[in-house]
């Protein structure tokens, strides 16, 4: 195996664990100790949108941009696994690329409807530590679900920056007011604090924190403003939307 193939190999791994969620720190280590177990020792750097691998010695490099999306540690999981086992020379370096191959080109990811179910029941999960009704509990249910599948279409369809969490803070906001005209001792705020957790980019904010701890400062910062974004997105969205049915 040329120094090239190994070059290409370990970037191709970094993309997949970055765009997959994993931290910069995580991404370097593995690229890392990859390139060590192929016999060439490398040295990686790793943004939020890119992975900069080149031999120590600096002769060759190689940059690879990755467009951050969705969490999928279930991906992070299985490349991490893969990766101790070549270096722990539990397996080959064919078997290590062949694998490698199927991971790429057939990303496991849970079923839609699946997620959206799910994105219910988290909804929640916050007044578990706090007094709610069986109708209240009914409502964050309904509206966090439909919530998400109001950000899961848009994000389908749409590829303008933070317009998915808008889209969904807004349908959230709809809803909560809606729900208020179920019963009147319920509060829109009591809604929004259940229903806006799917969309909240908690694990982006522990990450960021992970290494701007670690000394990643730069990655650690892009992750923080980025998740500050959303955020603000998402609470745009359902301002906007209980200040237009408050009006109505």
């Amino acid at each position: 195996m040329t120094n090239d193939e190994i070059i290409n190999i370990a970037s191709e791994t970094g993309r997949l664990l970055l765009i997959g969620g994993a931290e910069s720190f995580r991404t370097e280590d593995t690229v890392e100790r990859i390139g060590n177990a192929l016999g060439l020792p490398l040295t990686c750097y790793v943004t939020l949108t890119a992975v900069m691998v080149s031999e120590k010695d600096g002769s060759k490099a190689k940059v690879i941009k990755a467009k951050p999306g969705a969490f999928n540690l279930r991906t992070v999981d299985e490349i991490n696994t893969l990766s101790r086992a070549l270096t722990d020379k539990k397996i080959s370096d064919v078997e290590f690329i062949a694998q490698l191959n199927q991971i790429k080109h057939h990303i496991i990811d849970y079923p839609s409807f699946l997620k959206i179910i799910s994105a219910g029941l988290v909804s929640m999960a916050p007044m578990l530590v706090a007094k709610a009704t069986f109708l209240e509990y009914v409502l964050m249910f309904v509206t966090g679900l439909l919530g998400y599948l109001a950000y899961y279409l848009t994000a389908k369809r749409s590829t303008t920056p933070y317009a998915p969490e808008f889209i969904g803070g807004f349908a959230i906001g709809i809803f909560a007011i809606l729900g208020t005209l179920i019963n009147s001792h319920v509060t829109p705020s009591t809604i929004v604090l259940g229903a806006v957790m799917p969309l909240v980019p908690g694990l982006a904010i522990t990450n960021a924190l992970r290494e701007m701890v670690r000394g990643d400062v730069i990655s650690g910062i892009v992750r923080t403003v980025n998740s500050m974004i959303v955020l603000t997105s998402l609470a745009i969205g359902v301002w906007i939307a209980i200040e237009l049915m408050n009006m109505i």
